[in-house]
């Protein structure tokens, strides 16, 4: 019994040492870190990759030495290195600069992948499928369009409060609060983008300083204070948008007011603010916080044609004042006023989506799925048909 004991004691003492292994045997000091990819448009068939890696030196500290890349453009943020090759593949591109680099390159750190938003689809589809399938990278990697080109985006990347530039994706492309932009991972977007009839969103990634500062104000909000009009002076770069892509192919974007509603009908979000001008002196403003209890629920009538879907959203209003605005008699009236003006903004989503972009990325599809027995059934039914030409009835509770 006692050498029972003595045997497992020994085996229990060697047993972390035993796991403590280099399994690849890799040092960190000898590892480049690749934190994000941008894939643009190159000469013929070719593309031009650029390729981000972390500087471990200044172990993500903006005192880092200075960007390079081989004679790429220069970037602001000192804690990386941002590396463009163009070539006709991936992996050609990937070795080329292996072979420029001293250390060995690692995509285990991989937080972002941001497309050319003219890009080839078939370009789009079969990077997309293959960086999934890569080993080092991980499923839930963040996925993004780029306004301009990938590389200036990247290039713009100077993060603000954040020393560590793959800690800014992360936070910023994959989190639950961001109102303007929608989230998507890379096995998320490969599993919409090759199913047939299938719909995503991708957020814009966007050059503040050239995408901004040009942009018009959207007068057609009429009552609603656009988003769009606001210009962030301190930040070079971020997501604000979202790109539409139905069957792999990309059919339009929409703005940031318009991902808004998609995250609140969605429920993205827990909770926004929305501001609307009086109808009585639209230079006063009110200000509103809107909570979100549950997703949209969906009511499909196809005995009629078109078909109409009824849109049912339950929020808890709240004005942001101290007193009942001019013109108004109660607050009742003044929250009636505001969900009005929501179920207006929504109605005009829902045309936007179903009409013009012809695509699904509410999967309100989903819910008419139901009603069939077979696939054969569904498929018959030819639910694209019947989106595409679908009226919407928005009901605010």
């Amino acid at each position: 019994m006692k050498k029972l004991k003595l045997v497992t004691l020994t085996a229990c003492m060697l047993l972390p040492f035993l796991l403590g292994g280099c399994f690849d045997n890799r040092e960190i000091d000898e590892t480049a870190y690749i934190i994000a990819i941008g894939i643009d448009r190159g000469d013929k068939s070719d593309y031009s990759y650029t390729f981000q890696f972390s500087k471990p030196v200044s172990g993500g500290s903006p005192e880092g030495g200075e960007s390079s890349g081989g004679g790429e453009g220069q970037s602001a943020n000192k804690s990386v290195t941002n590396i463009t090759v163009t070539a006709p593949d991936f992996y050609i591109a990937k070795n080329m600069t292996n072979n420029f680099l001293a250390k060995n390159i690692d995509m285990s750190h991989l937080k972002l992948i941001v497309f050319a938003k003219d890009i080839d689809p078939s370009g789009l589809s079969r990077h997309s499928q293959f960086l999934l399938r890569e080993r080092e990278i991980r499923p839930h990697t963040a996925v993004a369009v780029a306004t301009q080109t990938a590389k200036e985006y990247m290039e713009s990347v100077n993060p603000e409060l954040e020393a560590n530039t793959a800690k800014y994706y992360e936070l910023m492309a994959l989190r639950s609060n961001n109102i303007y932009a929608p989230d998507k991972t890379l096995s998320d977007f490969v599993d919409e983008i090759n199913t047939h009839g299938k719909a995503s969103a991708l957020p814009l990634a966007s050059v503040a300083e050239k995408d901004r500062s040009q942009a018009e104000p959207n007068t057609d909000k009429g009552l609603w204070v656009d988003s769009e009009s606001a210009v962030l002076a301190a930040k070079q770069s971020d997501f604000r948008g979202m790109a539409i892509f139905k069957d792999g192919v990309m059919c339009g974007t929409m703005d940031g007011d318009s991902v808004m509603l998609y995250n609140i009908l969605a429920k993205n979000i827990r909770n926004t603010i929305v501001t609307v001008r009086s109808p009585f002196n639209q230079a006063d403003t009110f200000s509103f916080r809107i909570s979100v209890n549950d997703p949209a629920a969906y009511t499909i009538n196809n005995s009629t044609t078109p078909c109409r879907i009824s849109v049912s959203q339950e929020l808890d209003i709240e004005f942001l004042g101290s007193r009942v605005p001019a013109g108004f008699e109660s607050t009742e009236q003044l929250l009636a006023f505001v969900r009005s003006i929501v179920e207006s903004e929504m109605t005009d989503f829902f045309a936007d989506i179903s009409h013009s972009k012809q695509a699904d990325i509410l999967k309100i599809g989903d819910h008419f799925k139901r009603n069939f027995i077979t696939q054969q059934q569904w498929e018959d039914a030819n639910w694209s048909k019947i989106y595409e030409t679908a009226e919407f009835d928005v009901d605010i509770k």
